[in-house]
């Protein structure tokens, strides 16, 4: 598919997945005017459970979700 969709150029993104536990308080979390001046990634955040994630992501990124919910089981 990445052949096809970017003629070849690009194969993905590296990823290197981080466990923190968050202390704050959820309005201490804006994403839709980040600090800097940023453009804004994304509109909504939710917290949500760690088992239901995987069901929460696109189709094709699944796998890697299974990988990182099963890495990370330990710490719920």
């Amino acid at each position: 598919m990445a052949k096809s969709s970017w003629k070849g150029q690009f194969r993905g993104q590296k990823q290197r997945w981080f466990a923190l536990r968050f202390e704050g308080k959820d309005s201490e979390i804006n994403v839709t005017a980040p600090i800097g001046g940023h453009k804004p990634e994304f509109e909504a955040w939710r917290w949500e459970r760690m088992d239901r994630l995987v069901e929460l992501i696109i189709p094709f990124k699944r796998p890697v979700y299974e990988n990182v919910v099963a890495a990370f089981s330990h710490l719920v």
